[in-house]
């Protein structure tokens, strides 16, 4: 079948994309690749935020006045066959280059959104750039603005890493199963902070 013979172009090219992740292109970053398989684009939205505008204070953390540091609610469409999602926070304004603050995997192919401060059954984190598992929120250092891309990954697997994954293992394993994906970015910082 034709799938099957295009998984080692697949497999190639999510490698490919994460050989520069932590740079800010690839996975994390703009797609590489216009086929279909790899670069089809879904809309992601919040009830709470406009893509490209500021995340509300109280997803911060608590270093920021009212923040919370919950999960923003996120909504989104999917291609069809979607086994499952992952989802990938991440700062493209860090010090260091792109510093990922969450990811996720094993959420169910049906599911369309995530609400604030969720907690997924079933679901996998893997490490972040600070090496631990789970959500670490925005928190730019006082007086700076980062942006905060919240990208999701459409797979056509289950959850394709273990709970505690490294960051380059999860990363790689979203890369290779990704069917179609979809952003929206968040502004946080500046005159926020204490």
């Amino acid at each position: 079948m034709k799938s099957r013979e295009r998984r080692p172009i697949l497999a190639a090219a999510g490698a490919l994309a994460l050989t520069t992740a932590l740079g800010g292109c690839g996975l994390i970053g703009q797609p590489q690749n216009k086929s279909a398989e790899l670069s089809e684009w879904f809309t992601v939205t919040s009830p709470v935020f406009r893509d490209g505008r500021d995340l509300p204070t109280r997803y911060g953390c608590a270093k920021y006045p009212g923040g919370e540091g919950k999960t923003p609610p996120l909504h989104w469409s999917a291609p069809a066959g979607t086994r499952s999602f992952a989802i990938v926070m991440d700062d493209p304004d860090g010090s260091e280059g792109a510093y990922v603050h969450w990811v996720i995997a094993g959420i169910d192919g049906t599911t369309n959104e995530l609400v604030e401060g969720a907690e997924i059954q079933g679901a996998v984190e893997g490490l972040t750039t600070g090496k631990k598992a789970g959500y670490a929120p925005p928190c730019p250092p006082k007086g700076e603005r980062h942006r905060y891309r919240f990208t999701i990954y459409a797979l056509d697997s289950p959850a394709p890493f273990r709970q505690g994954a490294k960051l380059r293992d999860s990363l790689g394993a979203i890369a290779k199963h990704t069917v179609g994906r979809g952003r929206i970015t968040g502004n946080f910082g500046g005159k926020q902070a204490r």
